[in-house]
């Protein structure tokens, strides 16, 4: 028995998301079809973590146990060659059994895309067209709020519960030729939490609430949430790292 890891890209367009769901097209559904042919056995992959429908992964990780005796070098070339050409291996190595794509990831990166130019057809699943201006100075302050170890229960999903506190390292926006970028890295996301907390700075930017808002938000732990989430085609799980990536 070895252990693989893997490195995936993929372009989460046509995709219900990363994790199997029944008579749905995943990105984990698609990897497991490719091993199947290849292991000629069911074999279920884990990933770092979950993406939703269409969001993207640059260098999302999975990894998977098998009998399979293929040498190490040959399975990236051997997934990809029964991968749908959405879905694109880049790496992949024989790692230890106690090496685990989620529970051994000590960060993760985020992007997350917006456009406040005018409509482009052809950037819609790539980068939110949000279409108007939004002002940097008052998102970057407010941005920082964030920054360090909090209780993120406003920011996450409804139907989430378990522990919410999580650390976030950076969070930076940079704006080029009107494409808006957020990047946020931290020890762990709970779903949506991105998309939330890109959603509050975007109404900061459009002076909708102020950093105040976003402030009293975050410290009511839960008590009061945050009702603005960024839709998920701008978004990108960037990088997942590891002591030893």
């Amino acid at each position: 028995m070895v252990r693989v890891k893997c490195v995936v890209s993929y372009d989460g367009s046509k995709f219900h998301g990363f994790q199997v769901q029944n008579k749905l097209r995943t990105v984990q559904g698609e990897i497991q079809k490719a091993l199947k042919n290849i292991c000629k056995e069911e074999i279920i992959i884990h990933g770092s973590g979950r993406t939703d429908a269409k969001v993207h992964g640059v260098k999302q990780v999975f990894h998977f146990d098998t009998t399979r005796q293929i040498a190490e070098e040959q399975w990236k070339r051997a997934i990809n060659h029964f991968l749908p050409n959405d879905i694109y291996i880049v790496d992949s190595k024989f790692v230890s059994d106690d090496f685990h794509s989620r529970y051994s990831a000590k960060k993760k990166e985020y992007h997350y895309l917006l456009s406040t130019n005018e409509y482009d057809p052809f950037e819609t699943n790539y980068i939110f067209q949000y279409g108007r201006p939004l002002d940097i100075t008052l998102m970057k302050e407010a941005a920082k709020i964030f920054i360090g170890e909090h209780d993120f229960a406003s920011f996450c999903s409804y139907d989430q519960y378990g522990n919410t506190i999580r650390e976030l390292y950076e969070l930076s926006i940079i704006e080029n030729q009107g494409i808006i970028k957020f990047i946020l890295v931290g020890n762990g996301f709970r779903r949506y939490m991105v998309r939330h907390i890109v959603g509050g700075l975007i109404q900061v930017g459009a002076k909708r609430i102020t950093k105040d808002r976003l402030q009293e938000l975050l410290d009511s732990k839960g008590q009061k949430k945050c009702l603005f989430k960024a839709k998920p085609q701008g978004l990108y799980l960037y990088e997942v790292f590891y002591d030893k990536n």
